[in-house]
């Protein structure tokens, strides 16, 4: 496809400007008129870029993970999911995976990216059954071609997909916007809520809830109420949603004992 045409919908683009990423390439940034996508030109510096999984410019990491993760239980609680399990896509370090599965969901890893340092064991497998949600934080933005990426998110089958990606303000990107990370040479997609709805539109998920910074897709509708309380009232409710939940903490660290043991005899 032309780097005119857009890669969600095919639709025609308008230059915006031009900025250079990792120092040494040229990113082209163009919004499509139809979708509102604002993406790079097809980019032939990834390899460069994922060279680190995270970058080193990442400095709310954690504290990212800490809030989504109250987000996140607050709303799957609300929710009634039960022990249904919860995939963490692009899970990076299996951060989030571990903090959810010390607050009591059955949540797994999965990432092509990076290495699963806290929460090895707990990794992803189709044996699982779809999954009661997808977590996608911090995933959007990395994709090339968001449609048919979404879209293999969407086919494992989840009730619910929850993405985190920063929202520009205006209609279109200011050339100093620190989301468009030049740095890292990572974001080349960047969203506007007509966008997002598009793309849950598109792929299966027609309730779409756009917030600056979290999103969540639904395949039919839910109470919005508990999507309302999750994003503005999760920090003190999460104290009570542990307290309801059995924590995996200790048993992960006796199923993963007993694993080491076994590969011993």
């Amino acid at each position: 496809m032309s780097d005119t045409r857009c890669r969600l919908c095919g639709g025609a683009t308008e230059a915006l400007f031009e900025r250079p990423v990792l120092g040494h390439h040229l990113a082209r940034y163009r919004q499509c008129s139809t979708c509102r996508l604002t993406q790079t030109q097809e980019p032939d510096w990834l390899d460069e870029a994922y060279a680190s999984a995270i970058h080193p410019t990442d400095t709310g990491l954690l504290a990212r993970n800490v809030r989504l993760r109250a987000i996140v239980a607050t709303f799957l609680h609300l929710s009634g999911i039960g022990s249904r399990p919860i995939l963490d896509e692009a899970g990076g370090y299996g951060i989030l995976t571990r903090l959810l599965r010390d607050s009591g969901f059955d949540a797994y890893w999965r990432d092509r990216q990076a290495t699963n340092l806290f929460a090895s064991g707990w990794e992803w497998s189709e044996a699982l059954g779809p999954p009661a949600a997808i977590t996608a934080f911090e995933v959007l933005e990395h994709f090339v071609h968001p449609g048919e990426e979404f879209a293999r998110l969407a086919s494992v089958g989840a009730d619910y997909i929850i993405t985190s990606t920063e929202i520009h303000p205006g209609e279109r990107p200011s050339p100093d916007w620190y989301y468009l990370a030049p740095a890292s040479g990572q974001h080349v997609a960047f969203y506007r809520p007509e966008t997002l709805r598009h793309l849950g539109h598109a792929c299966g998920y027609p309730v779409v809830h756009v917030g600056p910074f979290v999103q969540i897709f639904a395949r039919r509708p839910f109470p919005t109420w508990r999507w309302w309380v999750a994003t503005r009232l999760s920090e003190p409710l999460h104290a009570l949603v542990r307290r309801r939940r059995r924590s995996f903490t200790v048993s992960d660290s006796e199923e993963q004992r007993r694993r080491l043991e076994e590969t011993c005899r």
